[in-house]
């Protein structure tokens, strides 16, 4: 009797039903063995979708129900990972926290705030007037070398990405670095 191999996402399903028996499990395949396979995981309010596709791997999202911004949750995944084994420990991390994939937007007042820094504190950092970063907190329209600072005075890093809705490709956009952003300028017009 030939054994047919499971597919990664029937490893998965199988795991996460062990690991979670109280968790409903819904999958849904193409009829082409390589074609792209899904697998929803619902735990009380708690959604995780993962999406598999043959040479990217596992694509993942999750939202709570309490989440305002879950419309249109799985035009993209979140995040991507190579294996069953990464995603099967990314799915039990989400789940056990409870925890969204979606980055919660956020204006850069809003994180000075989160992060408990007054606009007085980062504009010594930066090395210019509080007036200067009152004016960047509030413009439309910031450069990328002005608002990479920032995040970097509050202790963060920026990351830029592109998603592809045609390939569910999400890529992280790396730019260079000009010799003006090397010394630190931050202008009236940043």
């Amino acid at each position: 009797m030939k054994v047919t191999p499971m597919s990664p996402v029937d490893q998965l399903s199988r795991d996460l039903r062990i690991q979670f028996p109280q968790a409903e499990i819904e999958m849904r395949k193409s009829d082409d063995p390589q074609g792209f396979q899904f697998l929803t995981l619902r735990l009380d309010e708690f959604e995780v979708g993962v999406e598999w596709k043959p040479k990217l791997g596992f694509g993942i999202s999750s939202f709570r129900d309490d989440c305002a911004a879950s419309e249109g949750l799985f035009s993209a995944p979140n995040e991507w990972y190579e294996t069953e084994q990464a995603a099967f420990h990314r799915v039990a991390s989400l789940v056990f926290d409870r925890r969204s994939t979606r980055p919660r937007p956020a204006t850069i007042s809003e994180l000075r705030h989160e992060r408990g820094l007054s606009q007085e504190v980062l504009s010594e950092q930066l090395q210019v007037r509080q007036a200067t970063y009152s004016k960047l907190e509030r413009r439309d329209d910031v450069k990328v070398s002005s608002l990479r600072r920032v995040v970097e005075a509050m202790g963060g890093t920026l990351r830029i990405q592109a998603i592809f809705s045609d390939s569910q490709e999400v890529r992280e956009i790396t730019l260079q670095e000009s010799k003006r952003e090397s010394a630190g300028e931050l202008s009236e017009e940043d």
